[in-house]
């Protein structure tokens, strides 16, 4: 437990150097991966100050294709995301980058949660990227065209890429409205679908896509009729049993469903719980193995998971034969030689959805032919696999969630249920996430999820919600910490230092509140040992960037060891710098006016706060009646007022239950009037 350290007079000096050494600062960040690369002057060094924009860039490499989505602040400041997509391979999920644009137009973005780093000039406008690398393999030379900007529509966008097709399909981008199904004129469908494919570690577009053949999105679907298959997913009775039995054993504040046709008195959206349950169950932890193997849960497996009842069954020639009733009941057998294949089940989600939305799932879908052929003496339509056809279709994708307007439904929309609590409900947030009142803590990933579904709701409602989510954060604690000491920070060389990481430990806990999540649980499964690392390589290579420019080894060692130790503002401030946030450090006050007035509305934006009291920094949750919430990563504590106090105790006193949590641990109102505390810190995305 440990204290940030005021700046002196030396301190000052070397700062002074520092302005004096913005190129060396250039080299020093180039060499960690964090900035652009080494400039040929200082001037050019500095940020790049002029226009915000947002725009779309996408570049083919190979077989793979990438895309960058760019937001440029006027200080220079880059964010945003990128997806990569093996051809006919589901892409990646979106990863967060952040970076900074140099004067010289160069750039570095740095993958905040996969470890990617792009490293090239924005001249003109266009990332052109002369080195990309990731943990899994390395691409240069990389120049990127720009997307046309997607348009506004009330519901929702779809981005659809268009491809060099024997239609003539241009090269350009494209964008245009959904079409106009019952589940999308519902508000809260499309953030709930994105949930539910997190949950199976697919894309929203597959879950879209299989659903789309099932009841043309329609919830109602089939209700009044004599079949057991009822509503947007087409549930039948076995399917309803399994439900209902994950719902009891996991006592979750859900409905059991007394019959199918239950599901066709609700909302679409209401109908995706039912749905995520069903394809949990027959999963079968393929979506566990694929998300530890790096991929997305293809078509193929989520559908045999929705339609065969197992995901396992897309390693398979065959589903069923002729002489299964699924077989009858599904006609998807497209070359008829009596075998129903996954991928001949998947082939008849990809043409349904061609045909509705004009727009390709993946690449197969492209070369598929719609045929009739006699089933069961019917004609039916079928999708036959031809290399050579091309149907013209662009690539389909949904696109970020908006989060600028929130739509209102379409006139004739199905109302929510009586039992669903409205959006200002204080368990909202459980609600929308699935999960029960009683949920305690949502793990790093249910965090981010939770953070998207805030941002669409209406304003008047985001503010409790980010208070509420502020209870949900992880706590850490520093007193399991895996880094070992070494003796140029202060420590003693080889042994743990988690007592005096309070500060790093509570670092984290921040950088989780913005849903950012540790770069590299593998070789780091504690998220503040990841942030020692990443500070000691930072002060690593300032000291030798400082000797190599002639300081001596002194100054050099205060210049980087000291001012950047752990303990002190600098330190643990040029860690959530390198993460991509960045910080406003505030006065406290004992009175509880201040906090309610001037803090709490910090908490209710979803800004994150650390803050220290004399010898220990904790994160700040939130305020009650009682008094300030807190989690402390060392333990329960408890703080005493500083008048009649020994002398070591002049700054503070307080005292820690070491075998107790201190997850929401509370601070009287009166113990925080009467213990001096140094200061409070505001963290936010860049």
């Amino acid at each position: 437990m440990t204290q940030s350290s005021p700046t002196t007079p030396a301190r000052r000096l070397l700062h002074q150097l520092e302005d004096g050494a913005q190129r060396l600062t250039g080299q020093l960040m180039a060499g960690l991966g964090l900035q652009g690369p080494v400039p040929a002057t200082a001037a050019s060094a500095r940020p790049k100050t002029g226009q915000t924009w947002e725009r779309d860039f996408t570049v083919t490499s190979g077989t793979l294709t990438m895309n960058l989505h760019l937001k440029r602040a006027s200080g220079g400041a880059l964010g945003g995301s990128s997806t990569v997509q093996n051809k006919g391979k589901p892409r990646s999920q979106r990863w967060p980058v952040a970076g900074q644009l140099l004067r010289d137009d160069s750039f570095t973005l740095h993958g905040t949660q996969n470890g990617a780093t792009f490293t090239g000039s924005l001249r003109g406008g266009i990332p052109q990227v002369s080195d990309f690398q990731n943990r899994k393999f390395q691409l240069h030379n990389l120049r990127f065209r720009r997307l046309p900007a997607a348009a506004a529509v009330q519901v929702a966008t779809v981005q659809v890429a268009t491809g060099t097709s024997a239609a003539g399909a241009g090269s350009a981008g494209a964008s245009s409205a959904l079409p106009a199904l019952p589940a999308l004129r519902e508000p809260g469908f499309l953030p709930r679908l994105r949930q539910v494919a997190a949950a199976i570690n697919t894309t929203p577009e597959i879950v879209l896509g299989f659903l789309t053949l099932e009841s043309t999105l329609d919830p109602t679907s089939n209700k009044g009729k004599n079949t057991q298959y009822k509503g947007l997913g087409q549930i039948g009775d076995a399917a309803r049993i399994d439900i209902n039995r994950y719902i009891s054993s996991h006592g979750l504040s859900l409905k059991t469903l007394k019959s199918t046709s239950d599901l066709t008195g609700m909302t679409a959206t209401q109908q995706l719980e039912y749905i995520e349950i069903h394809l949990k169950i027959h999963m079968h932890q393929v979506d566990v193995e694929n998300r530890a193997a790096g991929k997305t849960s293809p078509l193929e497996q989520v559908y045999m998971a929705h339609l065969g009842g197992s995901a396992r069954y897309a390693q398979k020639d065959v589903w069923v034969t002729s002489s299964s009733p699924a077989y009858r009941q599904n006609p998807m057998d497209a070359d008829q030689d009596g075998n129903n294949t996954p991928t001949e089940a998947a082939d008849t989600v990809r043409g349904k959805f061609t045909a509705t939305f004009r727009a390709n799932l993946d690449d197969r879908s492209r070369h598929l032919r719609p045929t009739r052929r006699n089933f069961n003496g019917t004609v039916q339509l079928f999708y036959v696999y031809d290399p050579k056809f091309d149907n013209g279709y662009p690539m389909f994708t949904l696109g970020d969630a908006p989060t600028a307007v929130t739509p209102t439904p379409a006139a004739g929309a199905a109302p929510a249920a009586a039992d669903h609590q409205p959006a200002d409900a204080p368990d909202a947030l459980d609600r929308l996430m699935k999960f029960t009142q009683e949920t305690p803590e949502y793990t790093i990933a249910q965090v981010r999820i939770a953070r998207q579904v805030i941002q669409i709701q209406p304003a008047p409602t985001r503010s409790d919600l980010y208070v509420l989510l502020q209870e949900k954060t992880p706590h850490h604690s520093q007193r399991n910490n895996l880094s070992l000491g070494r003796a140029v920070d202060g420590d003693r060389p080889g042994g743990r230092i988690g007592n005096v990481m309070c500060n790093l430990t509570s670092a984290a806990m921040v950088l989780e509140q913005l849903g950012i999540e540790n770069p590299d649980p593998e070789h780091f499964p504690q998220f503040e040992d990841y942030l020692e690392d990443l500070r000691r390589k930072f002060v690593d290579a300032r000291y030798q960037e400082l000797l190599r420019a002639g300081v001596s080894p002194a100054k050099a060692k205060l210049d980087s060891y000291g001012r950047f130790h752990r303990t002190t503002q600098e330190g643990w401030g040029k860690v959530l710098d390198l993460m991509g946030t960045q910080h406003t450090n505030l006065q406290t006050s004992p009175d509880r006016s201040f906090w309610e007035a001037k803090i709490k509305p910090h908490l209710a934006a979803g800004e994150a706060v650390m803050m220290s009291i004399y010898g220990h920094i904790v994160r700040l949750q939130g305020m009650n009646d009682e008094g300030l919430i807190v989690d402390d990563p060392y333990g329960k504590s408890v703080l005493f007022r500083t008048d009649n106090l020994k002398p070591k105790y002049r700054y503070g006193k307080y005292e820690h239950q070491a075998n107790v949590s201190g997850n929401n641990t509370v601070w009287s109102w009166k113990s925080v009037a009467e213990h001096p505390m140094l200061w409070l810190a505001v963290v936010k995305k860049k």
